[in-house]
């Protein structure tokens, strides 16, 4: 007999494997013990390759989707199996262009029918029956490079010739190869909790659990305006030549991208005038207007510069903060871990709020509280408020797109508003820049500007920061009246200055040390833009500091 190892997973009892026995054996171990399907597993702090064998005694962390890498695995993997799908039935290629509330947008170049979802959904099922390996590649880069020639991914290759590496790492499942911004799957089994929506004649919506999922998938509804924000936005990067990463590069090593900041400004600037144009011939049905939004979306920004465009239409905004109206913090609910929840509707003083509100609207005299978040206790320290004829009240907050934070207001004089940055630019045809990732990273870089939080703070928070978005804001996006798009297609050039040196500083025995390497990995692909050139009334400011509404 040969020699015996002890391995314990997951805390459970060890057990005793051959010397030598790869980790995807032993995960089938796991699985049969809890049920739980594994996605991915660490050794210590570090993700490690499931065909890994083991030789020593080994503690091990098998993880699923509901962990944060086990979650960009899981996409990662769905996005290859939906790839080849597209490629062995019509011989079509996949573009994921935006990641959504509840999935990722993709378009395929061939018109799509409902019959041809469903093709679409068994073929991916077909492949995951299957449970083919995903092989990880090591591969020269100038190899690679050839390869993507030959395949006419040119955006691909361009990626992979600004690599200083000497060698690449590339994925291959079925004899398709591709890579991806994260650690894959072992192989195609694990990837069975997945869906496929038509959108229109060319476009899909590729839905995935989320990490708060209970081996579900969350409800998705299509939403007409924020698809038309999308759509407006990728007509103007096609425009302008810059869907890709490698087309920004492009731009900054030719020495033009400050025109190109100036354009991108002045695009996005238009769709706030809009927006203001809009209020103002709404003005005599209009009491409040509404911005709410998920974090790091530039909602403090975005409130004063609306302010500014309805001062230029003659208005006289005023604004409210939500923060102010807290419950004092003995009356704040708690969390199942007896933690306070300042997340929940339930934390805000309501009945206070409304009654201001309504008083406000009466034209009577309000003194509005300040929350002293040291004490936990609301303040009355301002001078009284009036509302005269021409004033409009602005509200910004994490509950306002929720009707139950201004139950006294009827909806037709509510002006609701999703402050969220939906960005053009992709990193090649099948990487898509997620929404959620330029959020993390603008967090990251603005928490330790201004309130002195290291990395791992900032990610360890993030966790409860993603489950109160899926819990309190997302569900109210689909009643609006506007989306104000916040993301530049620039904007990561400017914000890896700031967050690279950040992310190094994260020690390989972090827990959050995978997850740093991989928003360093994808910083690197962009060329660094000098922040000299971002104006000082732009969002970034918000998080990279300069920002004239900073107090």
């Amino acid at each position: 007999m040969g020699e015996k190892i002890n391995v314990i997973m997951n805390g459970l009892p060890s057990l005793s494997f051959s010397s030598g026995t790869a980790i995807y054996e032993i995960a089938k171990n796991y699985k049969k013990i809890t049920g739980e399907t594994v996605v991915g597993a660490r050794i210590g702090t570090v993700v490690v390759d499931l065909s890994t064998k083991l030789y020593e005694n080994t503690n091990i962390t098998f993880f699923g989707y509901n962990d944060q890498v086990g979650n960009k695995m899981y996409q990662s993997g769905l996005k290859f199996i939906l790839i080849i799908a597209a490629r062995e039935l019509w011989k079509r290629e996949v573009n994921f262009k935006y990641s959504l509330d509840k999935g990722i947008y993709a378009k395929i170049d061939k018109r799509i029918s409902e019959e041809d979802v469903s093709l679409l959904k068994s073929k991916m099922q077909e492949l995951i029956d299957y449970d083919y390996p995903i092989k990880k590649c090591i591969t020269k880069r100038e190899d690679a490079i050839k390869y993507y020639i030959s395949t006419s991914e040119d955006e691909k290759s361009d990626n992979i010739h600004n690599i200083p590496n000497r060698y690449v790492e590339l994925f291959e499942l079925n004899h398709n190869y591709n890579y991806f911004y994260s650690p894959m799957p072992f192989s195609t089994g694990c990837l069975t909790l997945f869906d496929v929506k038509r959108i229109d004649s060319n476009s899909i919506v590729l839905l995935y659990p989320r990490c708060e999922s209970k081996d579900n998938l969350p409800e998705w509804a299509y939403n007409e305006r924020i698809y038309a924000e999308l759509l407006k936005y990728n007509r103007w990067a096609e425009l302008s030549k810059a869907s890709y990463v490698r087309d920004l590069n492009k731009v900054i090593s030719k020495g033009e991208i400050q025109k190109f900041i100036a354009m991108n400004d002045i695009f996005l600037e238009e769709s706030l005038y809009s927006i203001a144009r809009d209020i103002v011939k709404k003005k005599s049905d209009i009491k409040i207007i509404l911005l709410g939004g998920p974090s790091s979306s530039g909602k403090t920004t975005s409130t004063h510069k609306l302010c500014t465009y309805l001062e230029t239409f003659g208005l006289n905004p005023i604004m409210l903060s939500a923060d102010d109206y807290f419950k004092e913090r003995k009356d704040n609910p708690k969390d199942k871990d007896g933690k306070y929840d300042f997340d929940t509707i339930d934390a805000m003083d309501l009945d206070l709020f409304n009654d201001h509100l309504k008083k406000l609207l009466k034209k009577e005299e309000v003194v509005v509280p300040k929350f002293n978040f040291i004490t936990g206790v609301k303040e009355y320290v301002r001078k009284p408020i009036k509302l005269s004829d021409n004033d409009i009240l602005l509200i910004e907050g994490i509950h306002c797109l929720n009707d139950v934070f201004t139950k006294s207001i009827k909806r037709e004089n509510k002006y609701k508003i999703l402050i969220c940055p939906f960005t053009p630019l992709a990193l090649d045809r099948h990487n898509h820049l997620s929404t959620t990732d330029m959020r993390l990273i603008r967090r990251i870089v603005r928490d330790n500007r201004m309130r002195g939080k290291t990395v791992e703070v900032a990610l360890e928070e993030w966790k409860n920061v993603r489950k109160g978005e899926e819990n309190y804001i997302f569900p109210y996006t689909i009643d609006i009246d506007a989306v104000l798009n916040t993301a530049h297609a620039y904007e990561m050039g400017v914000l890896r200055v700031f967050a690279e040196p950040l992310l190094y500083s994260v020690p390989i025995d972090s827990i959050y040390y995978e997850e740093a390497r991989r928003l360093l990995g994808l910083l690197r692909m962009f060329y660094p833009i000098s922040s000299e050139y971002i104006k000082n009334d732009n969002i970034l400011r918000e998080f990279i500091g300069g920002s004239i509404y900073e107090k």
